[in-house]
């Protein structure tokens, strides 16, 4: 059996599946995990983001400590428009860290308790609080906000006034070798907002057609790489000080192409 996935209007992506093992809907999102040989298991939200359980470790890892081992000093993080508890459980190995996860939609978030591996660890560790909603967090600053989809111009105006005056988001965007204005655009977008913003970049980002944002008000994600806070890190399968700072190598047709609008 197969599963497809749109891209665009010109590219769809196909996967070979062994079984569905689960079909859950709600008012807000539709959830489908399939069994795959290559994968593991692939969850298809909305018949349009996708996540590999095989490799659910290298965005979850590179999302979360990316910007912590960039800031000298985070106390809280929100982590907004997903389903990737896996982010928090990597947070939540600092111990100075509390997460704040913004998702409304209980019964599909309660149906990866089998697909994400430390689901239990998170929900039950005393530093992480669920919200169901952004206006229903407490009245705080954060010193690190993971958007899980891309922001628009509006979105990214609310979030930046959550951030305390050193704070830094990171966000998804589409891939810029597939999408590559709208990457352009969102860039733009949040320039006149944040001093620092540059793009990352994971392995096998561009078969979930994705790339990401480092946005800073003050720190830099080189020059300011706490390289002793990266080596105190334990049990990681991806992420080192070597990754850190190759995630923002650029290739020269992008480079070119973002002249003036990358801000480093």
């Amino acid at each position: 059996m197969w599963i497809a996935r749109q891209i665009s209007p010109n590219f769809r992506q196909e996967y070979t599946i062994d079984t569905k093992t689960l079909d859950a809907r709600s008012t807000e999102h539709i959830l489908e995990i399939f069994k795959s040989s290559d994968f593991d298991e692939i969850a298809v939200f909305d018949e349009e983001y996708i996540m590999l359980k095989k490799y659910l470790y290298v965005e979850s890892e590179l999302y979360s400590h990316l910007p912590i081992c960039s800031h000298p000093d985070p106390k809280n993080v929100l982590i907004l428009g997903g389903f990737n508890l896996q982010i928090a459980f990597e947070l939540l190995k600092y111990e100075e860290l509390c997460v704040d996860f913004v998702q409304s939609d209980d019964k599909i978030l309660d149906s990866l308790i089998s697909f994400l591996p430390d689901f239990s660890s998170v929900v039950n560790n005393p530093r992480f609080n669920k919200y169901h909603r952004a206006i229903d967090l407490d009245v705080k600053k954060y010193d690190c906000v993971i958007c899980l989809h891309q922001p628009n111009k509006h979105e990214i105006d609310g979030i930046q006034r959550m951030l305390t005056k050193e704070g830094i988001l990171i966000f998804a965007t589409k891939h810029p070798l597939l999408e590559f204005h709208s990457f352009r655009s969102i860039l733009e977008d949040i320039g006149g907002f944040f001093s620092i913003v540059m793009p990352f970049f994971a392995p096998l980002s561009i078969l979930a057609d994705k790339g990401f944002v480092f946005a800073s008000k003050k720190y830099h994600p080189i020059a300011d790489m706490l390289l002793q806070k990266i080596d105190m890190l334990d049990g990681l399968k991806y992420y080192n000080a070597d990754i850190h700072q190759a995630a923002f190598v650029m290739p020269n047709i992008l480079s070119q192409k973002l002249k003036g609008v990358i801000k480093n």
